[in-house]
């Protein structure tokens, strides 16, 4: 296991090095309780001010965890039990397995505040999805050409395949630069469904689909 010194944690959003074990999370960062993600219940055994603590070390993008260790998994791991989680016989029980899988969806949607809390582009992500579906459309949709050749169709829709090929991948490299390379699908989808609904809410220009 990993141990990084007090000044490799100088530059995280949130000194969660400094608490000890137990401790009332908005004691100490009173600014989360602005933030309804942070206020659900979970279960005895998963502590706030651990999920906390791990959330920090892991997708904190000057964190330590972040800066030093390539490999995701490890990364997690490493995170986990300096946030206070043990393992027995290496092996970790079953709820914090879910959180190492993203497999919690309240703790996804925490995880998903703080990549927003860090000043990362969420409005980008909603645009570039909107854009996505834009291009989906006009797939699903009657193609015209000039002259409604079938050629010409077919080749607008070929064209129209790729970019919509292209921009998928775009969207995924997207989200992994938003969520500090996290790779797992559930979080990602936790993301995209959290997007589409701030699309509802917000007025989307084309200027936003700009990179």
């Amino acid at each position: 296991m990993v141990h990084f010194k007090n000044q490799d944690y100088k530059e995280i959003l949130y000194p969660v090095h400094t608490l000890k074990m137990g401790v009332d999370i908005f004691d100490s960062f009173p600014k989360l309780l602005d933030y309804e993600e942070f206020g659900v219940r979970l279960p005895a055994s998963l502590p706030l001010d651990k999920v906390f603590k791990y959330i920090v070390y892991t997708y904190d993008q000057k964190s330590p965890f972040v800066l030093q260790i390539d490999d995701l998994i490890q990364r997690k791991k490493e995170a986990i039990q300096e946030a206070g989680f043990v393992a027995r016989n290496n092996i970790f029980p079953e709820a914090v397995k879910k959180i190492l899988n993203c497999e919690n969806e309240k703790i996804n949607e925490m995880i998903i505040r703080y990549c927003r809390l860090q000043g990362k582009d969420f409005t980008n992500l909603v645009a570039s999805q909107e854009a996505f579906y834009q291009i989906n459309i006009q797939l699903l949709s009657n193609i015209k050409t000039d002259n409604d050749d079938a050629v010409e169709v077919a080749k607008k829709k070929a064209a129209l395949d790729k970019a919509a090929d292209e921009f998928n991948e775009r969207l995924d490299e997207k989200a992994r630069r938003f969520l500090t390379q996290e790779t797992a699908q559930s979080l990602h989808n936790s993301l995209w469904s959290l997007a589409e609904d701030e699309a509802l809410a917000i007025k989307v220009t084309p200027e936003d689909y700009a990179d």
